[in-house]
């Protein structure tokens, strides 16, 4: 009985992270390290917000402006058709961030997730790309 019990409770909250297809960003002419982004749910659903956990080690301090972006592209699409934007600490050698919510945007049936780490005077410190295509 228990071992149905627990199977019913994970058909009703299922919890897929994103680390298993994923992309660098040298499509976009980004060539960085990966970091290591999970989020939930996955797919996204429409209205709910996104929660994102980032990591990432063995950073250059910087002391400019910082910054964590999430955008979402439309299929072969080169601008991002929702995007936000999230200033975090200068000068650290790692960041690790737990239960960042972002909020979807209206998603087409293809569409691609991008997790950056950006800095002012160095550019693209990280950048990563989940595919969601769904037809």
């Amino acid at each position: 009985m228990y071992k149905i019990l627990i199977i019913i409770l994970f058909a009703m909250f299922p919890i897929v992270y994103a680390n298993g297809v994923f992309q660098n960003c040298s499509l976009y002419n980004i060539n960085t390290d990966l970091g290591m982004v999970f989020f939930d749910p996955d797919p996204p659903l429409f209205g709910v917000p996104i929660k994102f956990n980032y990591s990432i080690s063995g950073l250059k301090p910087t002391t400019t402006s910082t910054s964590l972006f999430f955008a979402f592209f439309a299929e072969n699409a080169n601008v991002p058709f929702d995007a936000h934007i999230m200033q975090v600490k200068s000068n650290l050698t790692e960041l690790h961030l737990s239960d960042i919510h972002v909020h979807t945007p209206l998603i087409t049936s293809a569409y691609s997730i991008m997790v950056a780490l950006i800095d002012d005077s160095v550019g693209y410190i990280n950048c990563v790309i989940f595919p969601r295509l769904f037809h």
